[in-house]
């Protein structure tokens, strides 16, 4: 019956699209309820973003460090993984209640800066938390943020953006979130959005600009822009989003996360039919997590066939052109040009071609599809509101396509379809020669906040299309859009087309600024894209905020001579793959952009049993090691210190890697003894010499020193990665661990 008046008061031009996307708001909205209205307690707490400000408080730090008294770190908790949080819980390290009083805690104490989450669930999430049982679920206990659009919970708000219902209450849940509660999450608010979801960017009347993590002067991107700052900040490990023209991968590229848009009707819930484009999906920042999450949310009927076992016999085709003739950032090409050598080196064939598609007119059909939010807009506000919709109550986008929307005919729809489908069969064949398709995910580092979504002149003209000439309304909305589009031209075609593609963190500008990539392949192919993504983020090209933050740059070589006293260890080096761009330290939200992080070397032994790994992730052993004593251990020159998500530190040495941790010291001394003596033992079986100079040259030695004997320190002297010790008598001697000793 809501269907039918509808198309009367629309006069019978409503699009597929439109009556299909109305039907959803529809259920969603008769599932509402007003907060005035609502009889009993909701059973959520709902806190608006101004409420959650005024509650944490707003004097302008991204506060300070969040700790819990028991379980985990604030640090291993801000960079672990949902997978990982989830096998903390499951070994009882960690309590889902403890992870979820961290969670809300982090979100306390930063969304203040970056206006991420606009309601929390503090007591609700709590009572789930410390109900839930153990039943196998892949992320037991974790707690997860929900996009405030699109993806109900009871008690939760429901509002579209729209400040006249901003009221709205959610009566039920949706089935993605029970599906993501039946997957063992704890949902503990949700997050920003703009008005309707238009934007590329996160802002609105009703909630305000989203910030990035990564510097808050900057935007995190749209529409799911709440979700990407809150786990790019490390609140949660995932937050959902949806992605109807690339919400979830611009705000994953502009916020160095992964996102996913996985192929239409793929994830339950989700619409397959040709008109329909939005697909729900989840800000990550792994590709275990991503690819698990998919397993969880995936329709049990959907085909997705596993990747190919030779990945790179794959033919990849790429381009950095625009489809819609807009300029591309330096930046963005040089994001591409460095996937693309790292694929020539995985013994891929890449080769540079444009899709055969024709971006404008694809873009001229989405728009007039899109109008379908206009009408939307006007019926959430004319069933919360009982008045018919005002240009006051919306922005002028949504005012404009609103107004549009009234004039479209039956045959500009059916066109518009078409366009569509044409463009669907065209990448359909081209995939069938070129399986992946490489681009960038967007053509810029993010915008700032203050720049505005569409620039004032259109706005103007938009909030009086009434009165704008039918013929002139469409060129008015493509050059309204035009400034965002151009900016993120590259996400739209999948969602038209209905194809899978995912954004990937590997690039990071010298601003500070990440920067993703962008994969897209045939339908039904989504766990090939992840497979891409395994494949990055196993050669360390991801450069994620946390990332960014703990891992310093490689080191330079460090010499190991025999005159400085280190015994010489065989070692075997392997081909290695290094980020090709910059490792940047990122901002924390209240400051300013950084400086790089400063280099680290150091040489370590190791006395415990240990292996020694052929990757990061430590799955292949490349050799094992027996205990030894502190003379005789081995000795590795350390390239790098990578920090997993479970918050290991793993070091990258000559030869391979290494897990830090007991029994692994670092070689040189790097302080005096602290007894009041200052002495030394020699410990090295053949003794020691004593210098002339700290460079330890064997046309330096003045004396032999044998084991046992006691030297008298008077200070400490770094040259170059070692370290020396001063004698009382003026000589020099190494520090070295494994030849002396504190006496």
């Amino acid at each position: 019956m809501v269907k039918r008046s509808w198309r009367t008061d629309r006069g019978g031009r409503l699009s597929g699209l439109s009556r299909w996307f109305l039907l959803v708001v529809t259920v969603v909205t008769l599932g509402s309820v007003s907060v005035s209205a609502h009889a009993t307690p909701v059973t959520a707490e709902s806190v608006t973003a101004g409420q959650l400000q005024k509650a944490v408080g707003v004097d302008g730090a991204v506060a300070t460090p969040v700790t819990q008294a028991s379980g985990i770190s604030a640090q291993v908790y801000r960079t672990s993984s949902a997978l990982d949080l989830a096998q903390q819980v499951r070994s009882g390290k960690v309590t889902s209640t403890q992870l979820v009083q961290q969670a809300i805690a982090k979100v306390k104490a930063d969304n203040p800066q970056l206006n991420g989450v606009i309601t929390l669930r503090e007591d609700a999430a709590l009572q789930e938390a410390a109900a839930l049982k153990d039943t196998g679920q892949p992320f037991l206990g974790v707690p997860i943020l929900i996009k405030g659009l699109g993806q109900t919970i009871k008690g939760g708000q429901n509002t579209d953006g729209l400040y006249p219902n901003r009221n709205a209450i959610s009566g039920y849940t949706g089935i993605l979130v029970r599906n993501l509660q039946s997957a063992g999450f704890i949902v503990i608010g949700q997050t920003n959005f703009p008005e309707m979801g238009l934007l590329n960017v996160t802002t609105s009347k009703l909630y305000g600009a989203a910030h990035s993590a990564w510097n808050t002067a900057y935007q995190p991107g749209g529409s799911s822009g709440g979700s990407a700052t809150s786990v790019a900040d490390g609140m949660v490990p995932i937050a959902t989003g949806n992605d109807a023209g690339g919400s979830v991968r611009i705000p994953a590229a502009w916020s160095g996360l992964v996102g996913l848009k996985p192929t239409q009707g793929m994830i339950q819930g989700d619409g397959s039919s040709a008109t329909a484009h939005t697909v729900n999906f989840a800000e990550t920042k792994t590709m275990a997590d991503t690819q698990q999450l998919f397993d969880a949310l995936k329709q049990s009927r959907a085909s997705a066939p596993a990747a190919p076992s030779q990945l790179n016999k794959l033919t990849i085709a790429y381009t950095t052109k625009s489809p819609v003739g807009t300029p591309v950032s330096a930046d963005a090409v040089k994001a591409v040009q460095q996937a693309v050598s790292f694929l020539k080196q995985q013994g891929f064939t890449v080769k540079e071609v444009n899709p055969p598609v024709d971006g404008k007119a694809l873009m001229r059909a989405y728009y007039i599809l899109d109008t379908s939010a206009g009408s939307v807009a006007n019926y959430v506000i004319q069933t919360a509101t009982k008045k018919a919709m005002t240009k006051d109550d919306v922005s002028p986008l949504t005012w404009g396509l609103y107004q549009a929307s009234k004039n479209l005919t039956k045959e500009q729809v059916a066109q518009a379809n078409a366009t569509i489908a044409d463009s669907a069969a065209k990448m359909a064949t081209f995939h069938q020669t070129y399986p992946l398709l490489l681009t960038p995910t967007v053509a810029k580092t993010a915008p700032l906040v203050s720049d505005p979504a569409v620039l004032p002149q259109y706005e103007a003209k938009l909030k009086n299309m009434e009165n704008v000439p039918v013929d002139q309304q469409m060129p008015l909305i493509y050059d309204a859009w035009l400034h965002g589009l151009s900016m993120t031209p590259f996400t739209q075609q999948a969602n038209l087309t209905g194809e899978p593609a995912i954004s990937l963190p590997t690039y990071v500008s010298a601003k500070g600024l990440p920067l993703g990539i962008q994969f897209t392949a045939a339908k039904n192919q989504d766990r090939t894209l992840m497979a891409m993504g395994a494949l990055f983020e196993q050669h360390h090209l991801f450069k994620t905020l946390a990332d960014a933050q703990a891992t310093p740059e490689p080191s330079p070589s460090t010499g190991t001579g025999s005159s400085t006293g280190i015994p010489s260890q065989p070692q075997v080096t392997e081909p290695s793959v290094t980020p090709t761009a910059p490792v940047v330290r990122p901002t924390a939200p209240n400051q300013q952009t950084a400086k790089p992080a400063k280099k680290i070397v150091k040489v370590v032994y190791v006395t415990s049993p240990f292996k020694l790994y052929r990757d990061a992730a430590r799955h292949r052993v490349k050799r094992q090691y027996k205990a030894h004593s502190r003379t005789t251990a081995p000795s590795f020159k350390v390239l790098q210190v990578i920090k997993t998500v479970t918050g290991q530190r793993v070091y990258r040495v000559k030869g391979g890697y290494l897990l830090a941790g007991h029994g692994v010291y670092n070689r040189y001394y790097q302080r005096v003894p602290q007894k009041s003596k200052r002495d030394i033992r020699v410990i090295a079986k053949k003794g020691v010499y004593e210098y002339r100079t700290v460079h330890l040259k064997r046309h330096q030695r003045i004396k032999h020193v044998k084991v046992k004997k006691i030297l008298h320190v008077k200070k400490i002297v770094k040259v170059g990665h070692v370290t020396r010790y001063q004698l009382k008598n003026g000589h020099y001697v190494t520090a070295n661990r494994q030849f002396v000793h504190w006496n």
